[in-house]
């Protein structure tokens, strides 16, 4: 199966979508999301780096990719507070995920807590202090 690059005209869409300031195609901040290989996998640099904020957004960046035949590779800061992203298909988009960082809802009494998944270690710890 092959894959489509992002062009210039889906970088404008893509800013469209989340704003100009949460799309990069810049060499730096493209490379500064590079993964390692693993299990045998070879890593490579996704083409653009997008970081949407709402639910709307990923859906919307992820109907242009579908259209346009384009790989998405999901990465999130999560509780671990690091990403786990190694990019099988070359080129792309990386759709950076920590800035969707909301604790949803919190039941003590059924002991779990739904948060999105940018949503780090930190944060959950500040509010079960401020909470108790």
């Amino acid at each position: 199966m092959s894959y489509n690059h992002v062009t210039p005209d889906i970088v404008k869409t893509l800013e469209s979508i989340v704003g100009k300031e949460y799309v990069s195609a810049d060499v730096a901040m493209r490379h500064s999301y590079l993964s390692r290989g693993i299990m045998g996998l070879e890593a490579t640099t996704p083409e653009v780096v997008v970081r949407p904020r709402y639910v709307e957004e990923v859906r919307k960046v992820l109907i242009l990719a579908n259209e346009n035949h384009i790989p998405v590779t999901p990465a999130a800061g999560g509780l671990s507070g690091g990403y786990a992203a190694p990019l099988i298909q070359p080129g792309g988009i990386l759709l950076d995920l920590s800035r969707m960082d909301r604790i949803i809802e919190v039941n003590t009494d059924a002991r779990y807590v739904v948060l999105e998944p940018g949503v780090r270690s930190g944060k959950v710890w500040a509010y079960f202090r401020k909470a108790m």
